[in-house]
């Protein structure tokens, strides 16, 4: 047996410490994970055609991005044609994106067209690996100062117990998510120093209701449960799609903390014949959002060629 001195023993000692040093060193440079990218589009259609979404969302790279958040009004005509959706998917992939109908997706051709091509149903809510997504289908609401139509009742009815049930259950989410089309809250966006409400989205609606009851307002009864998730500490944020017209981007937080974002784009409309709804000529502008590690930040993209 060969004896172990004390040089030895030293000897072992530090060639320990400098491993454990060198684990150490380079967990530390440990390169961090990159953070998931989103794209959201709202009003990309070109205007003058019936089944054409702007040229310049034809040619934008969308690999860097998870997904594409679609905010509605894709087409001008989305359901005229069957073949609009194949199109559609040739440029956006419907598969990795998740889509809040407009009323241009909605209400113009066969609404089938559409619905058979869509990779979710028109309203839902998904996890997102830290975050929970819902997909509203805003088509269902009834924006106009009278008595709801009795219609469409049970799918008006699931889309508000689905936002219940996420306010009653969400727990491991960092933010909860809402994509829609029409503007949501539009009472609430007032001006700073308390002035008139906000007119950002193409339409504002008020009063906006929910389900075939009379008493379903929107802010009456779905804010409430955003600020009581607010409460729990989970960040809501909402992101509408019906812009481009009176404004290009919108970013607004209520008192109560709640998020309310719009994203849209015009600049196919010509100026020469454009109509007198259409207030803003500035440059479009696509809202970039990043997911990591419980942090979720935006920022409104120059889209150019403007």
């Amino acid at each position: 047996m060969n004896e172990i001195t004390v040089a030895d023993t030293v000897f072992f000692r530090i060639a320990v410490f400098y491993s454990l040093m060198a684990g150490v060193l380079l967990m530390g440079c440990k390169p961090e994970k990159e953070p998931r990218r989103f794209l959201f589009l709202g009003h990309p259609y070109e205007w003058g055609t019936e089944d054409q979404v702007d040229p310049r969302l034809e040619a934008f790279d969308y690999e860097p991005y998870e997904a594409v958040w679609l905010g509605g009004d894709v087409c001008a005509r989305t359901g005229k044609d069957p073949a609009t959706m194949d199109y559609l998917d040739s440029v956006f992939n419907l598969e990795r994106t998740h889509w809040a109908l407009g009323n241009h997706d909605w209400d113009y051709g066969e609404r089938e067209n559409v619905l058979s091509r869509l990779p979710s149903p028109p309203y839902y809510t998904v996890w997102e690996d830290g975050f929970c997504l819902t997909v509203l289908n805003t088509n269902l609401f009834w924006p106009y100062p009278s008595t709801p139509p009795q219609e469409n009742c049970a799918d008006k009815m699931a889309q508000w117990q689905m936002v219940q049930n996420v306010a009653d259950t969400i727990s491991e989410s960092t933010h909860w998510v809402i994509l829609h089309h029409h503007a949501l809250f539009s009472d609430l966006m007032v001006e700073p120093q308390g002035g008139d409400t906000l007119r950002t989205f193409n339409v504002n609606p008020t009063p906006f209701f929910t389900t075939c009851d009379s008493l379903s307002e929107l802010t009456a009864t779905w804010y409430p449960e955003l600020v009581r998730v607010k409460q729990r500490g989970v960040e809501v944020v909402c992101i509408g799609g019906d812009f481009g017209m009176r404004a290009k981007q919108f970013e607004f937080q209520t008192p109560e903390g709640i998020w309310l974002l719009g994203s849209g784009i015009n600049n196919s409309v010509s100026r020469e014949y454009a109509p007198a709804y259409v207030t803003d000529f500035g440059p479009d502008h696509v809202l970039e959002l990043w997911y990591q590690e419980g942090r979720l930040e935006w920022a409104f993209v120059p889209l150019g060629g403007d």
